[in-house]
């Protein structure tokens, strides 16, 4: 659950950085396959590599 959560907020890191870096300076005429304020490539390659890198570095917590 906490892996999830985490992988939700850099998710939402991810769609903030679209929203007001991407989308307002014009960098999408530089990105391939990008859509503005539609779901894309660019997306699902963000949610795939965010929950390949919190799965391998977050340690389990141990009960002991």
């Amino acid at each position: 659950m906490i892996r999830f959560a985490v992988w939700l907020t850099f998710l939402n890191t991810w769609v903030l950085f679209e929203e007001t870096v991407v989308d307002r300076y014009g960098l999408w005429q530089y990105m391939p396959f990008y859509r503005v304020a539609r779901f894309c490539t660019w997306d699902a390659a963000a949610m795939v590599l965010l929950g390949i890198v919190v799965w391998r570095f977050m340690r389990p917590i141990s009960a002991a």
